[in-house]
């Protein structure tokens, strides 16, 4: 081989030294940005924030039976799916009596015996307040006759019953009636006119 030559083939081998030199620096500098691809959330997607529902999850809600439960108005006997008027204009409804025991009063303004029994019936109301429902329910009259006799009684809620609604509601045909209701509006008690009957007696035991 003659130096010409020997030094072209020095000069060849040193430039191919050189190039495989570069492209393995071009390779290691280019991992890094791969790798830090490879790494990345694809596009248009987000990692979900500590403690977030994941998707299409919901929220527990109240039970039907939680927003619907009956109330004692809704499970009032029939004997107390009434509505009536009081004496001062305003509705009354039957179903309200539920939850204490009541006293209904069923009485004639003319009637003397009726009169007599508004000291008793008066007492009562005020010896069981916030424990007893005490009614009047005035009939067979009309409606200014029940209102004036009313207005001579104290701590009763009065009724205006001229058609006789309430009395027939609860089998009533005669003034100076009363009936006995317990907290469910169940009967416990009826007396007609005349009768002996232990009223007090039987509201203590009704609202033990």
């Amino acid at each position: 081989m003659t130096v010409r030559s020997l030094i072209a083939a020095c000069c060849t081998a040193l430039t191919l030294f050189a190039a495989g030199c570069a492209e393995t620096a071009d390779d290691s500098t280019a991992s890094p940005e791969r790798a830090a691809v490879d790494n990345s959330a694809p596009a248009g997607e987000s990692e979900a924030e500590p403690g977030s529902d994941p998707a299409g999850s919901t929220q527990d809600s109240p039970t039907d039976a939680d927003s619907t439960s009956p109330s004692p108005a809704a499970e009032a006997p029939e004997a107390l799916q009434f509505t009536a008027t009081t004496v001062e204009g305003a509705e009354f409804d039957g179903r309200t009596l539920v939850g204490k025991p009541t006293l209904l009063w069923f009485w004639a303004p003319w009637c003397p015996t009726c009169l007599g029994q508004v000291p008793e019936v008066e007492g009562l109301a005020s010896q069981y307040a916030g424990e007893l429902n005490v009614v009047g329910v005035g009939g067979l009259d009309s409606g200014s006759a029940i209102e004036d006799f009313a207005e001579d009684t104290e701590g009763i809620t009065h009724l205006v019953d001229e058609e006789g609604a309430v009395w027939q509601r609860f089998g009533i045909t005669e003034q100076s009636s009363y009936v006995l209701l317990d907290a469910d509006g169940n009967e416990v008690l009826s007396s007609g006119y005349g009768e002996e009957v232990d009223l007090s007696g039987q509201i203590a035991e009704a609202v033990s």
